[in-house]
Parts: structure tokens; C-alpha cells; sequence
């Protein structure tokens, strides 16, 4: 059996691993939201794959399209948010 402070020790080490993730994920997706002019509404989400690839999802291929032309403005983004992803793929979001 586990002593609750171990227990709680690697619960809360948890914790802070999936709030740091959540906070890179809500950083990319405003900072994309709010500098990429009218496409920003359209995105629905923006995030790092463990592999580093910056995935960024919007509503429909036309916005998706249209986001893969702004890849120069979104690497100099993500650069100013001290990342530097591989590769950038836009996807549809699904359902």
C-alpha cells in the first residue's frame, strides 16, 4: 500500500505536466487567433505534436487552404513564442 503522500506527490507531478501542455496549447491557438486577421476567427485549434509538428485545425478545407499560404507569418509566430516546429499541417476539424 501507498503512503498518500506518495500518492499525491506523483498525482500533482501529473498535474503539472498536463497544465503545462494545456497552457502551450491555449498560447499557440490566441496567439494565432489574434495575428492572423480575419482567418484567426476560423481556427478551432493549434497545438505541437511530440514529434513537432504544429497542427492547426479550422472549420472547412477553404480556411485551411487559405491558412497553409500564411505559413511565413505562422513560423514567425511561433518563433516569438520561442518554438520552432518542423512542419505545419492544417487540418479540418472533425464531426
Amino acid at each position: 500500500m501507498k503512503h498518500i503522500s506518495e500518492v499525491l506527490k506523483n498525482d500533482l507531478s501529473n498535474f503539472s505536466k498536463i497544465s503545462e501542455s494545456l497552457d502551450q496549447k491555449t498560447i499557440i491557438l490566441k496567439s494565432l487567433k489574434k495575428n492572423l486577421g480575419a482567418l484567426g476567427q476560423y481556427i478551432t485549434a493549434a497545438y505541437l505534436e511530440k514529434n513537432n509538428i504544429l497542427i492547426i485545425e479550422s472549420i472547412n478545407p477553404e480556411v485551411s487552404s487559405k491558412i497553409r499560404f500564411e505559413e511565413i507569418q505562422i513560423r514567425k509566430l511561433c518563433k516569438q513564442l520561442g518554438l520552432a516546429p518542423k512542419k505545419i499541417k492544417c487540418l479540418v476539424k472533425k464531426g
